[in-house]
C-alpha cells in the first residue's frame, strides 16, 4: 500500500482492512488503541510498524501470513482508514505465487484427478460425459486427446493466452466462411448406394409385413427402362425424354396449348389412358410433341411458336353459325376466348392501374384477405395460426408470390375457381357466377387498384375528360371505346362526380381504400369519381377475360 502522511497534519494512525466474507483482517501502522475496530493484539487488529515518515511517499509491505491469512482465501473487499490528519492514499496490490503441482490450471494432471466423476457444467457434453461416465484407465486414445486439447486450449494458464490470440485471429474469418456458405442456396445431392435396399410390396402398408420383391421398371404398355446394371433415378429421367417415350412431350404440348387455347388437343389433360378422351387433331399433337423434343425442350421458342400461329391469332368473335357448328370451338374456327385465371384477374388489375410490382424472385408476401379466415382451421402451435398482413410493395407483387394455406384458401383465388392447392390440378374448371362481380367490385385489392387507375387517367390521359376516358378504355381493354361506350362512361363520370361534390368525407374514403396513398395535390372529389369510372371498366367483360 502505498502513503503519503501529510507533515502539517499528521494522523495518529492508519488501517488496512481486508474482507474475506467478513471484517476479520486488520492490519494497523501508530497507535494501536486510537482505531478501536476488532479484537486487540488478533488478525482482528494487529499492529505492524510505527506510522511511516510524513513528507513523501512510502509503500507500507507485509507477509499474508502476518495476518493469519490461509492459502485460498478470497479477498473479497478492502477499507483504509485512519484516525485524524490527512493521508492520501495510492496504488494497493496483492501478490502472490500458486504451486504448479497443486493447481489445476497449471497441471493436467491434477486438473484431470479433480475433475474425475463430476458433472461439470460449462463444458461441451463429449468433455462432460468422460468426465462423469468414463473411467481414466478405459477412456480410448482419441478421449485422452480430447480432453488434452480441451485443457490446454482453454483451461491452462500458460497456454490458453495463445489459443485466444488465435481464436481472435480465426473466428471472424470462420464467421465470415459461413455467411458465404448460407448465402448459397442449398441444393440437394443424391448418391445411390453402393448395393441398393431390397425392396417389397408392404402387405397392407404395413412397414413391418414385407410381401413379394420388386424391382425399379415401368409400366409394361410403355417401352422398356434402357438395360442397365444398375437401374436409378438417371436412367428414369433419360427414359422419360428419350424419343421412343410416347407421352411426356405429348403431355407437355397438350398442356401449353390448353395454357392458350382454354383446352387441350386432349381435354383430359391428366389422363392420356384409356379413360382419358381422344385428341381432337391427333396429327398436330405429334408434330408438336416432336418439335418441342426436337428443339431441345425450349418453352419460349414453343410458346413464340404457339402464339404466331393463325390459329391463336383469329378474331374470337363467335357468330351464331359457328356456335352452332361447333359450341366448344374444338375445331378452332375461331380465336380463344374465356375468362383469365384468378391469378391473372388480380395481376391484370394491378398492372393497369400500375400498382403492380414487378421485382421478380424473393420469399412468399401476404396481401389482403378477409379476417378470420386462417384462425378457424389452424393448429393452436401453429406457425400460421393467424394472418398477419404485409405492408408496402409486399401487397401488389404478382400473385404468384402469394402465401397460400391450402387449408383456407384466399377467398378471392378461391371465388374464380383457383384450386386449394391441397392436390394437383391439371385443369381448372371455369364458372361465371355473381360473387365474382361482387369481388370485382368491392374487394379492397380491386378497388385500390381502381383508385390508382382512375388516378393514371388523370394524370397520364389527357387534358379534359373525354381523352382521359378513351386512354383509360384502350389501357384496359387493347381497343379504342365505341361512341356510345364513351357516352356511358362520361355520363358516368360527371353523375359520380356530382355525387361527391359537397360531400369530402366519402371523397376521402373512397380514395383512402387500400394502403397506397393517392395524389394530395389532385381534387378528391374527382379523383373519387375517376376511380368510380375504373371500377366500372376493370368489371368490364372484355377486361376479365381473354378476346
Amino acid at each position: 500500500l502505498n502513503v503519503f502522511l501529510d507533515p502539517q497534519d499528521p494522523p495518529k494512525s492508519v488501517m488496512l482492512q481486508f474482507n474475506t466474507g467478513e471484517w476479520s483482517h486488520r492490519a494497523v501502522w501508530g497507535d494501536l488503541n486510537a482505531i478501536e475496530f476488532g479484537k486487540k493484539d488478533t488478525n482482528e487488529r494487529k499492529r505492524l510498524g510505527d506510522l511511516p515518515k510524513t513528507g513523501e511517499w512510502v509503500k507500507l509491505e507485509f507477509a499474508a501470513s502476518q495476518l493469519g491469512f490461509k492459502a485460498g482465501d478470497k479477498i473479497k473487499g478492502l477499507a483504509f482508514t485512519l484516525f485524524g490528519g490527512t493521508v492520501t492514499w495510492d496504488k494497493v496490490g496483492i501478490t502472490g505465487e500458486t504451486n504448479p503441482a497443486k493447481d489445476p490450471n497449471e497441471s493436467l494432471a491434477v486438473w484431470l484427478k479433480e475433475n474425475q466423476g463430476k458433472a461439470l457444467n460449462n463444458v461441451p457434453d463429449d468433455v462432460k460425459r468422460l468426465f462423469r461416465s468414463v473411467k481414466p484407465e478405459e477412456r480410448k486414445p482419441e478421449e485422452n486427446q480430447r480432453l488434452r486439447d480441451y485443457y490446454f486450449e482453454l483451461v491452462c494458464n500458460a497456454t490458453r493466452p495463445a489459443f485466444e490470440k488465435l481464436h481472435a485471429e480465426k473466428d471472424p474469418i470462420a464467421k465470415a466462411r459461413d455467411d458465404f456458405d448460407k448465402a448459397i442456396p442449398a441444393t440437394f445431392i443424391w448418391k445411390d448406394l453402393e448395393k441398393p435396399r431390397d425392396s417389397f410390396v408392404m402387405i397392407r402398408g404395413q412397414y413391418n409385413k414385407p410381401g413379394q420383391q420388386v424391382w425399379p421398371n415401368v409400366p409394361a404398355v410403355l417401352p422398356p427402362l434402357p438395360k442397365s446394371d444398375t437401374t436409378n433415378r438417371l436412367d428414369l429421367a433419360k427414359w422419360l425424354v428419350s424419343p421412343q417415350h410416347p407421352l411426356t412431350s405429348r403431355v407437355a404440348v397438350n398442356r401449353f396449348w390448353q395454357q392458350f387455347f382454354g383446352t387441350g388437343l386432349v381435354k383430359t389433360a391428366s389422363d392420356f389412358g384409356a379413360q382419358g378422351e381422344a385428341p381432337s387433331h391427333p396429327e398436330l399433337l405429334d408434330w408438336l410433341a416432336v418439335t418441342f423434343r426436337e428443339q431441345g425442350w425450349d418453352m419460349k421458342q414453343f410458346v413464340k411458336l404457339l402464339v404466331t400461329s393463325a390459329t391463336y391469332r383469329q378474331d374470337s368473335k363467335a357468330t351464331p353459325q359457328k356456335i352452332a357448328a361447333d359450341p366448344e370451338n374444338r375445331l378452332y374456327a375461331r380465336g380463344p376466348r374465356f375468362r383469365l385465371d384468378a391469378e391473372q384477374v388480380r395481376d391484370n388489375a394491378l398492372a393497369v392501374s400500375g400498382l403492380l410490382v414487378r421485382t421478380i424472385g424473393g420469399k412468399g408476401v401476404r396481401t389482403y384477405q378477409p379476417d378470420n379466415i386462417w384462425e378457424p382451421v389452424a393448429y393452436s402451435g401453429s406457425n400460421t395460426k393467424t394472418y398477419k398482413r404485409d405492408d408496402g410493395d409486399a401487397l401488389w407483387r404478382r400473385s404468384l408470390y402469394t402465401f397460400i394455406k391450402r387449408t383456407a384458401p384466399a377467398p378471392s383465388m378461391t371465388t374464380f375457381d383457383a384450386p386449394s392447392r391441397e392436390q394437383t390440378c391439371a385443369r381448372r374448371e371455369r364458372s361465371n357466377t355473381p360473387l365474382q362481380a361482387l369481388l370485382l367490385m368491392n374487394d379492397v385489392q380491386h378497388f385500390e387498384a381502381a383508385r390508382a387507375f382512375g388516378q393514371r387517367m388523370i394524370k397520364e390521359g389527357g387534358s379534359h375528360a373525354e381523352e382521359r376516358l378513351a386512354w383509360g378504355f384502350r389501357l384496359a381493354t387493347a381497343r379504342p371505346p365505341t361512341k356510345a361506350e364513351l357516352a356511358v362512361l362520361n355520363d358516368t363520370l360527371f353523375t359520380q362526380w356530382a355525387k361527391y361534390q359537397g360531400r369530402a368525407d366519402a371523397a376521402k374514403k373512397a380514395i383512402t381504400f387500400g394502403e397506397s396513398k393517392p395524389d394530395a395535390s389532385l381534387d378528391a372529389g374527382e379523383l373519387a369519381a375517376y376511380a368510380m369510372v375504373a371500377n366500372l371498366i376493370l368489371n368490364l367483360d372484355e377486361v376479365v377475360t381473354k378476346n
